[in-house]
């Protein structure tokens, strides 16, 4: 076994701590975020990347106070709010264009995925070193490294290499189509239709940020995309039109819907994190979030640590439930939201919810009976 490098502790004078090398596949939101903050706790840290891209279109996440707390811990929390924007509320709305219920935002930022991980990665302390390389067997990344993350995504190599073909991504017959457009949007809505769902939000400078999904079906080509997706939705409700209409292929991405079976995120020295741990279905928006989550809670288990497996199990043990909780919430919002022939009875149900929503919100008493 490797002699431990040891440091000054921040946990007391006279103390010493253990310098750890950590070497992390992905350079998405969840490995930039872990890289910076356990850079930062002064760890040796490797950030691999097939070629640290920027995401080519800026279609916006949801973050929480959760996550925007670790944005804070990072030091970013300032510059990604100046490119974001925070609704106060949205409308549910269901089949045949009635309002099932008017959401608060939950003080959400809604931010661009571009801005957000430039943001992140211009808060990477100098000493973290990037790698560009494209990686086919993991099994090289383990030598010289007192921890592995994971961080490599919804394919994760790391995961099928660590956890067996079990733990390969599982397609839901789904399509998501995601686009953005330079108009300021009608409205902020989430519409559940009969077998497919349609999502407005505003976007950075003005314009609008959309989504869908619809049953499985791919075209040649992005125009085809949005030509099927105008047959599925089109005629539903007048706001969906309008952005479809402001839709056009060059603004808009097109992939299948894929989800990950429960697996525990760790297993001797590697961990996965964000998408590689537990990527879930959109519904709930809180893929980012659980992703920063996720990098926080790791860097403060690394944090101190004289042994790794030990610390690596806090990890797990602060991580894997809360994160399962989500994939399994975000799973029932899609089903939810997707459902066609008991489309009438969930919007029933949801509208007798929203309206008690509605009456707590303006403090109405129910009626003495």
């Amino acid at each position: 076994m490797r002699d431990a490098r040891r440091g000054p502790s921040s946990t007391g004078p006279g103390r010493f701590r253990r310098v750890l090398r950590v070497r992390i596949l992905g350079a998405g939101v969840a490995g930039t975020a872990a890289a910076a903050l356990i850079a930062a706790a002064g760890h040796e840290v490797e950030l691999i990347d097939e070629d640290f891209a920027q995401p080519a279109l800026g279609t916006s996440l949801a973050l929480f106070p959760p996550a925007q707390r670790v944005l804070a811990r990072i030091g970013v929390l300032d510059a990604v709010t100046a490119g974001a924007t925070a609704p106060r509320e949205g409308r549910l709305v269901g089949r045949g264009g009635r309002v099932l219920a008017t959401l608060p935002s939950g003080e959400a930022l809604l931010v661009p995925r571009p801005h957000l991980l430039a943001c992140l990665r211009r808060a990477l302390p100098s000493e973290v070193r990037r790698r560009r390389m494209r990686v086919q067997d993991v099994r090289p990344l383990r030598r010289g490294a007192d921890v592995l993350v994971g961080a490599d995504g919804l394919h994760s190599l790391i995961r099928l290499s660590g956890w067996g073909e079990g733990a390969r991504a599982r397609g839901h017959g789904m399509t998501i189509l995601r686009g953005i457009t330079p108009q300021a949007p009608p409205e902020i809505s989430e519409t559940w239709g009969g077998g497919w769902l349609f999502g407005i939000t505003p976007l950075t400078g003005g314009g609008t940020n959309w989504f869908a999904s619809v049953p499985e079906h791919r075209a040649p080509d992005r125009e085809g995309d949005l030509a099927h997706l105008r047959e599925v939705v089109g005629g539903a409700r007048a706001a969906i039109d309008a952005v479809l209409e402001a839709s056009a292929p060059a603004r808009t991405t097109v992939h299948g819907l894929f989800t990950v079976s429960p697996v525990r995120p760790v297993r001797e020295d590697v961990v996965l994190i964000g998408d590689a741990a537990h990527a879930m279905a959109p519904n709930l928006g809180h893929g980012a979030n659980t992703a920063l989550s996720d990098a926080a809670a790791l860097a403060t288990a690394l944090d101190g640590a004289q042994r790794i497996r030990p610390a690596l199990a806090r990890y797990a043990a602060r991580r894997h439930l809360v994160d399962q909780g989500w994939r399994l919430g975000s799973e029932v919002m899609l089903r939810a939201g997707m459902a066609d022939g008991l489309a009438g009875g969930r919007d029933a149900a949801l509208g007798g919810v929203g309206r008690a929503l509605a009456r707590r919100s303006r403090g109405d008493q129910e009626p003495a009976r």
